[in-house]
């Protein structure tokens, strides 16, 4: 499990990156539950998009390019979580596009754990993270549980769905998203994540611990 000696100093921050769909937040979750959630703190990219009423106010946006989150905001946030700060963090409203009422200052934890596609194409940001891991995912595996998703939670029709992740999300995937991987400390491959997701688990928290 993961070792609290290494949390003498500061906090630590792992960042997880990958395609749209690629299994991200499922991991960062996973991740919580098993080291325990007093030990961490989960902090999602897709609420730092920029409000949409100051991109012009359409619903097709493009969200999957770096003009479109406030970076800026999420390093100084990381940057406090570091410090033991506590942080107020925004959110975002997928269903109208636009910034919500931040939360409650959150305190800090041991463990910052990060999710989001393009965080290791950020140089501002990779500096912040202590450790980092891309899940790799083949993108007819990634528009299916799109289409689920967008379909199901965000209310939007699978036509709709298609046309952004093929104008949109995949152009920026290859330009983006795909060459950040050489970024990561650890590359996760699909089937490792789907056939044993503790096994990968375990490999991050040793990761982790080798700051010990």
């Amino acid at each position: 499990m993961l070792n609290p000696s290494i949390f003498l100093n500061s906090p630590r921050v792992l960042a997880i990156a990958g395609g749209s769909c690629s299994g991200k937040t499922t991991l960062a979750a996973y991740l919580r539950d098993y080291v325990g959630a007093d030990n961490c703190r989960l902090v999602r990219q897709d609420d730092y998009y920029h409000d949409i009423r100051k991109r012009g106010g359409s619903p097709m946006a493009n969200f999957d390019i770096p003009e479109a989150l406030d970076f800026e905001l999420l390093r100084e946030n990381l940057l406090a979580f570091k410090r033991g700060e506590a942080v107020a963090l925004p959110n975002y409203d997928f269903t109208t596009h636009e910034r919500t009422t931040p939360t409650e200052a959150r305190a800090s934890r041991p463990l910052i754990i990060l999710e989001g596609i393009l965080l290791l194409s950020q140089p501002a940001l990779r500096d912040v993270f202590d450790h980092s891991a891309y899940i790799r995912c083949t993108t007819e595996l990634r528009l299916s549980r799109r289409i689920d998703r967008d379909t199901t939670q965000r209310g939007r029709s699978r036509d709709d769905v298609l046309r952004q992740f093929h104008d949109q999300v995949e152009p920026a995937h290859l330009a983006h998203v795909s060459p950040s991987q050489t970024y990561a400390d650890l590359v996760i491959e699909q089937t490792d994540y789907v056939t044993d997701i503790t096994r990968v688990a375990k490999t991050l928290v040793s990761l982790i611990n080798a700051d010990a």
